[in-house]
């Protein structure tokens, strides 16, 4: 029995130590500072053992020789002349030097303690001495260097305290037959989990003049962790078992040294600390330990140590506590455990999550070439919404209130700006974690609860034909680079793993604006990205994926672009997210910077067409020579998808998160950036009253939103163009810039909703020539300027541009065939009369749109039959082209009426 007896433990030692509550210790070598520690069933005493002693751990290796026997099936029958098996749960089998074997069994007697059996085969080495070896042995938990030695009176029988130069105790084992010796030992369970670290010792006698220290077969001590289990490497991160016990991963190449953390709830420094022999708790480069249960720790992390040499590209720190990458939860900050002597600015949270009731959820699935997409901020969308409750306000759930306006637009995806956890500090697009849901925007302000209200937004969306597809970032983390670090999680548990550094081990930088680059083409970061994506899939029913800076996804571990990246082609054949859509953006969001890259694509990628947004733009301002450039967007982007994809796989858009909004586009001319953004401001800087310039500024809106939605493609709108949104002239991203809900009550708002949602209902009726699957035939494609079938391609000055698209698909409904749609547009400042095509066999033409006309009349409920004027010279229909303006016309069948000039 071990006897209750007050002691004190320096703190230095403690926080080493870290011991529970339920233990005191006294030190013995001189504490710099003291302090009280509750009283405990048991005494022990810290020590350090000198350099020239017995160490348990070697300076750069400990206890490489161990090896794990598991009782899978019994042993063949034992000779009479060897000892009974033991029948412990736990087995222990080394190879000690030299030819000797030890077996340890380590067993819970009652509630109250622990056994640890040795038996040790010397074979016939030391058979004429009467001798028994020795145990030489201590515990250590958080720190392997620093022993813990029982007090004398607490030890077992016949132990002895060694002090002086080698400070450890020994305890003689029990002589058997036939070279095997025993010893048992019965340890307070209040004391686990702890290491029992040992070597063997036989003393010298007359003759042999020297001791016998016996280790394993590389010199090494022999480690035994009692009131834990040595773990599993697999599956990385938190693994619950049904028997309430938890299985600790982490994956370090580099890490010479882990220490697992255990916080309890409102604690700012860890409460315990385990310190994983590399012998027991390591598999190839994965530490692992299993605790038979967390009791009352609610928080965790790591410290990792190494090597501090930067030309290595290591950037070990053995004071800070490290989120594991593969934590599914982030726990709620505490105040003050960032500043502790151990800061932990992150660290996970040790939950089970909670079930959720999916009930018939079931994707959409909706095509490509059918998809019109909405990408919103899930924080910035509800903020400011008066009519979602407070608590729901910048969440999933108050997303979730807002699907009928999602719906009044007629979108049928939503993508979410990034929402997995990211640095507050730096916005959402600095990620922190690839597994966690960031905690604000769940209702209880926590990941758990922000987990299951994303679950809640997609089963809503899902019901109502919705899709849901979320930007994810895994070229850089918020960690920073070398000038500026800040270390969280991948920079102290493995650099030159996680990041990719240059030839002197310096944290390289991206031309996307970021510090870091996340070596996306290591086996284990490409391991971490497909573990995040098929979890995300898998525990949130996710649809699709938009990756932010695709082309690091191409990106070695030099910097070289790579022809054949296993992690893209990983992605493109996975099962799970083989009914996935995929896309890359190489746009940063950062700085807007867009890399030319040829993407491989394995006829799976799509990609968001950044040409389009540039191309457009210049041809709306009115610049010359963009005539096929604007045709060639029109029509499906060619160039970029006629490579075995088709127009479905690109992602058009005219705004993004970074840069101008769509009222902004049309309102500055003069903006700073590191790319041009290509607006005109209509003749007058930021807003204005003059109704001439508001004039022009909503035509050029309403001919940026037809050109979206009557190209080939999908389009994407951004987050409050709907309404008129401006963040006035700022390209950066601002996440403050809330949407403002109110302003849907303005006449613009309601003129470009209307306008939307039109223009989607076009694109629904007439989805034989604007929801393709492929590139439209040449034969259904005939291009006009100021004359029919004469297109200005080589003018460098008239930048007019008319397309006609024949269907001769047939109208299910009425068996009749579909009529052509004749598209214009005029971006310079002067009227144009243009001449018509003739209109198929006892067709007319119906005006659907002209962005030129005052509301209703530019976009009306239904069609009106046009009363044309004939051109005297060539007796075909006209039309007066009005400046910066956009005209569809739709044939139908009836007599035209020419008696009257539109």
């Amino acid at each position: 029995m071990l006897h209750q007896r007050p002691a004190m433990l320096p703190a230095a030692t403690a926080a080493r130590f870290a011991l529970s509550p339920a233990l005191a210790l006294r030190c013995v070598h001189p504490p710099r500072r003291a302090a009280p520690l509750p009283t405990s069933p048991c005494s022990l005493r810290c020590l350090s053992l000198p350099d020239d002693a017995p160490r348990p751990r070697a300076e750069s290796r400990l206890w490489a020789s161990f090896t794990h026997a598991q009782a899978a099936a019994p042993p063949p029958p034992p000779p009479a002349s060897s000892p009974p098996r033991l029948p412990h749960s736990q087995k222990f089998f080394f190879h000690a030097q030299p030819h000797c074997q030890v077996q340890v069994a380590v067993s819970k007697s009652g509630e109250d303690s622990f056994l640890v059996d040795i038996q040790v085969d010397t074979g016939d080495m030391f058979l004429q001495s009467a001798e028994p070896l020795k145990l030489h042995w201590g515990l250590f938990r958080s720190d392997s260097t620093e022993w813990v030695l029982l007090e004398p009176d607490e030890a077992p029988g016949g132990t002895v305290i060694m002090d002086g130069v080698v400070e450890a105790m020994q305890t003689p084992f029990v002589l058997g037959s036939h070279g095997f010796q025993s010893l048992s030992l019965s340890l307070d369970a209040s004391m686990a989990p702890f290491f029992v670290n040992f070597v063997l010792l036989k003393p010298s006698t007359e003759g042999q003049e020297e001791d016998i220290w016996i280790r394993g077969n590389q010199g090494t001590n022999f480690c035994i962790p009692v009131g834990m289990r040595r773990g599993r490497p697999d599956p990385l991160g938190v693994t619950w078992g049904r028997d309430g016990s938890v299985n600790f991963a982490l994956y370090s190449l580099h890490a010479e040294n882990v220490v697992l953390c255990l916080y309890e709830a409102e604690a700012i420094q860890p409460t315990l600390e385990i310190d994983l022999d590399q012998s027991v708790h390591r598999t190839g480069y994965v530490w692992h330990i299993e605790l038979e249960s967390v009791g009352p720790y609610t928080r965790y992390g790591y410290r990792c140590k190494g090597q501090v040499g930067w030309e290595s590209g290591d950037r070990f720190h053995a004071r800070n506590v490290l989120l594991d990458p593969y934590a599914k939860y982030i726990a709620p900050y505490v105040p003050g455990q960032e500043e502790m002597p151990s800061p932990a600015p992150v660290l996970g949270w040790l939950q089970k999550g909670v079930p959720f009731d999916w009930e018939d959820d079931s994707a959409p699935r909706i095509s490509l070439e059918a998809l019109v997409a909405y990408r919103l901020h899930v924080g910035a969308f509800t903020s400011e919404a008066e009519d979602v409750e407070n608590v729901s306000r910048g969440t999933f759930l108050g997303v979730l209130k807002k699907v009928p306006h999602l719906r009044r637009l007629g979108v049928n995806a939503v993508i979410l700006q990034p929402v997995f956890a990211w640095d507050e500090g730096k916005g959402c697009y600095y990620p922190i974690s690839f597994f966690s849901v960031m905690g604000c925007y769940g209702s209880s302000d926590n990941s758990l609860s922000a987990s299951l209200a994303l679950k809640s937004l997609v089963k809503e969306l899902h019901q109502n034909g919705i899709e849901v597809i979320l930007d994810v970032v895994y070229s850089h983390t918020a960690e920073g680079g070398d000038d500026g670090p800040k270390a969280m999680s991948f920079r102290g548990i493995d650099n030159a793993t996680y990041y990719i550094c240059d030839k002197f081990g310096v944290v390289a930088k991206s031309e996307y604006g970021t510090d870091n680059c996340f070596n996306c083409n290591h086996p284990t970061v490409q391991k971490l990205i497909m573990d995040s994506l098929q979890y995300i899939v898998d525990e949130f029913h996710i649809d699709g994926f938009c990756f932010q800076n695709a082309a690091c996804l191409i990106t070695g571990p030099h910097g070289q672009e790579l022809s054949r990246p296993v992690l893209v082609e990983s992605i493109s054949f996975d099962s799970v997210l083989a009914n996935v859509k995929v896309i890359a953006d190489m746009c940063s969001p950062i700085n807007g910077v867009s890399k030319d890259v040829t993407f491989p694509h394995w006829k799976r990628w799509c990609e968001w067409n950044t040409q389009f947004k540039i191309d457009v733009r210049r041809f709306l301002r009115g610049e010359p020579d963009q005539l096929s450039r604007f045709a060639t967007r029109l029509c499906g982007s060619g160039d970029l998808f006629a490579d075995g994809r088709g127009t479905q796989y690109s992602f058009n858009h005219v705004t993004a998160p970074y840069g101008l909004t769509l009222t902004d586009l049309v309102s500055y001319s003069d903006v700073e950036g590191e790319i041009s953004e290509y607006s005109w401001n209509c003749g007058h800087e930021g807003a204005v009253s003059d109704p001439l310039v508001i004039e022009t500024r909503v035509k050029q809106v309403r001919n940026f939103l037809t050109t979206l939605f009557l190209s080939q493609g999908v389009p994407v709108l951004n987050m409050g163009d709907e309404y008129g949104n401006t963040k006035e002239g700022i390209l950066d991203i601002d996440n403050s810039t809330y949407f403002q809900w109110e302003a849907l009550e303005s006449e613009f708002a309601k003129q470009t909703i209307h306008l939307i949602g039109s223009l989607v209902a076009l694109r629904a009726r007439r989805k034989d020539l604007l929801q393709t699957r492929g590139f439209l035939e040449l034969k259904m494609l005939t291009w006009h300027g100021i004359r029919p079938e004469e297109p200005l391609w080589e003018s460098s000055e008239i930048n007019i541009l008319a397309v006609s698209l024949q269907s001769g698909a047939v109208q299910q409904s009425t068996s009749e065939t579909f009529g052509d749609l004749y598209i214009a547009y005029n971006p310079h400042p002067v009227l144009i009369l243009v001449t018509l095509p003739e209109a198929p066999s006892d067709m007319i033409w119906i005006r659907v749109a002209d962005s030129s006309l005052p509301f209703p009349d530019s976009f009306p409920e239904e069609g009106k039959p046009l009363q044309i004027k004939t051109d005297p010279s060539s007796l075909k229909p006209v039309y007066k082209l009005q400046p910066y303006s956009s005209l569809i016309l739709e044939a139908c069948p009836g007599q035209a009426d020419k008696s009257r000039e539109l």
